[in-house]
């Protein structure tokens, strides 16, 4: 995959996102290929990397980008300068003409796009995201590539065709690693009770999960051949063994929810090792290193909306800019107009803001003083001598240029001041004093916090999971954005009838059940009733169907314990309620203590 590759400022995001450990990179070390090891090199990429779109700066030089101009530049003031000349910087007391919005009018109502009469589960609503038929797709082409491979001989595990159940529990597992996390992949079928985890070997056998971990794949083996011969052409795909996926889940984002009027335009780094490129950072530190996405989400749930992989240079560029081409794509025309766009330096620029402006659509970002478009006027602009928190700001026709303290903001819907004030606590030379910010960083600052509480939300639930083919790396991301955009329209849904929402770790919970399905029914169940989480015995026949004769042996069965540990098959007429195991429970065979001290240590404390 060409030029995949964006270095991870966010290192702590980064350090969650490490591999479990290190017997799940070697499981995977044999699907690496070659093919993938395509970068391009060039400044542009570089700046990239760095959150700069190079073809947007002034600098005629090329090459990185001069560094935003500081407060401590002078600037020189003509004698002749003139109160009302317009090409100067207005002091915060200058009046502003106040722009005219778009009226807002989405082409749907905004929030969850469901059946109001129908009543969603966990699991309903995360397979709004993996449809029956996408999730078909996944395991024809999954047991396509098993058998191309056992066919050329490799030393393949035992393979067994998956199906729509098995894969959802692929995804339950890799779901519950994400909420209960082990050094490593192993530690979940472990038989030590220290690291074991029974919830996983009860589910699937670690071999069948290693199997459809090696095999998956979610395009067409034949068709990923065809793509290949491509490559150095025009036709050549470098997202084709992810495409087909990645349409499936846009298209189903954008169906499930419409955005409220504020939107947040951010970029994201994936972690990741794989063998992508020379400069990979040692196996055992923190990725610093990965894959860069756009995501287009709504300021008010942090709901991800749209998003967009980068891969390149784009075949179809209209000669803007990158970041111009990601923006105007992310910016669908089914939301509607009226819609308010708050982004970052690396998409901010006056051409965008007025392109979008046409189209009925207001835009406010921070912008690089590099950034070409930005008033090159410098009368009455800040300097050293300037105080600490002053406020300038300069108006060309509809688009707001503002700058304060070290911050410079573009905007098409703001006015200088509106009159609301925030009080903030500086250092200035005579002690701490007080600053109030403009009001268009006020409502930036308060608007993005959706591109962050998006954040937050896939972190609280990232699958620990690195591969070395990129396209299983994204694809577990975008395990984590079907979760988050779920949890999201389960809260919305409760919100909306009044009910109290689970937390983020319950839902999951909850969700992981829901996809095992039959295969673990009574934890499922035991959900919505506490009592069912206590581990009690009691007998395997009902006492109205057993007669006084028969009470001590109708219904009985080999007991777990003894057959596991002594190979014996014993009977006995009792069973755990919440395992759902026959075992012994006598004076001098007390099976049931011993079965939930060793494969469930954790739980002791609820047995009586």
């Amino acid at each position: 995959m060409s030029s995949v590759r964006a270095q991870n400022t966010q290192t702590d995001r980064s350090g969650q996102q490490r591999a479990v450990g290190e017997s799940d990179r070697h499981a995977d070390l044999s699907d690496s290929d070659s093919s993938d090891n395509d970068l391009l090199s060039s400044d542009e990429e570089e700046a990239i990397s760095q959150g700069i779109d190079a073809s947007l700066e002034s600098d005629p030089e090329g090459g990185l980008p001069c560094p935003s101009v500081k407060r401590g530049r002078v600037s020189v003031t003509p004698a002749s300068l003139q109160e009302g000349d317009p090409d100067r910087w207005r002091d915060a007391g200058e009046n502003d003409s106040a722009p005219v919005p778009p009226r807002f009018a989405p082409r749907r109502v905004p929030g969850p796009q469901l059946d109001a009469m129908r009543n969603y589960s966990h699991s309903d609503l995360f397979l709004l995201f993996f449809s029956r038929a996408g999730i078909q797709k996944i395991c024809s082409h999954t047991n396509k590539q098993a058998g191309k491979r056992r066919a050329k001989g490799s030393k393949a595990r035992p393979w067994n065709a998956v199906g729509k159940e098995q894969f959802c529990v692929f995804l339950a597992l890799v779901l519950y690693m994400g909420l209960v996390r082990l050094p490593a992949l192993a530690d979940y079928w472990s038989e030590d009770p220290f690291f074991g985890a029974p919830f996983c070997g009860q589910l699937m056998s670690r071999n069948a999960f290693l199997g459809v971990l090696w095999n998956l794949r979610l395009s067409d083996p034949e068709a990923d051949e065809e793509n290949e011969r491509k490559r150095g052409t025009p036709d050549y795909d470098p997202l084709w063994k992810l495409q087909p996926f990645l349409n499936d889940l846009q298209a189903s984002c954008k169906a499930q929810y419409h955005p409220n009027q504020n939107l947040s335009l951010d970029e994201r780094t994936v972690a990741a090792k794989a063998s992508i490129g020379p400069n990979q950072s040692p196996g055992d530190e923190p990725a610093k290193w990965g894959y860069k996405l756009f995501v287009l989400a709504d300021s008010l749930s942090g709901y991800s909306w749209n998003f967009e992989v980068y891969a390149g240079k784009r075949r179809q560029a209209s000669g803007k800019g990158l970041s111009y081409d990601i923006a105007t794509s992310l910016m669908d025309r089914s939301l509607g107009s009226g819609y308010r766009l708050y982004c970052g330096s690396f998409f901010t620029s006056p051409v965008l803001f007025r392109d979008l402006l046409s189209k009925e659509t207001g835009a406010c970002g921070t912008i690089r003083e590099c950034r070409r478009g930005y008033p090159a006027t410098k009368p009455n602009g800040l300097d050293r001598k300037s105080p600490r928190g002053t406020v300038k700001w300069l108006r060309q026709e509809e688009v707001l240029f503002l700058k304060w303290r070290d911050v410079s903001l573009c905007t098409t819907f703001h006015k200088a001041q509106d009159g609301r004030r925030v009080r903030r606590k500086i250092k200035s030379q005579d002690g701490t004093g007080n600053a109030s910010p403009p009001a268009p960083i006020q409502d930036y600052n308060r608007r993005t916090r959706g591109g962050d509480q998006s954040d937050q939300l896939l972190d609280g639930c990232s699958v620990p999971r690195e591969t070395n083919r990129w396209y299983k790396t994204l694809f577990f991301r975008f395990v984590d954005i079907a979760t988050a955009n779920s949890f999201i329209l389960h809260r919305e849904i409760c919100e909306q009838f009044g009910k109290q929402p689970d937390t983020q770790k319950m839902f999951l919970r909850a969700l992981v059940f829901e996809l095992a399905g039959e295969l673990y029914p009574l934890q499922t169940t035991s959900l919505a009733s506490p009592y069912a989480m206590q581990h009690l015995p009691e007998p395997l026949a009902r006492a109205d169907a057993t007669s006084r004769r028969s009470k001590a042996t109708r219904g009985r069965q080999s007991c777990v314990y003894c057959r596991r540990t002594e190979g014996k098959q014993i009977k006995t007429p009792w069973q755990c309620r919440s395992c759902d195991v026959p075992l012994c429970a006598i004076v001098d065979r007390n099976c049931f203590s011993k079965w939930h001290r060793r494969f469930l240590p954790s739980q002791t404390h609820a047995c009586v």
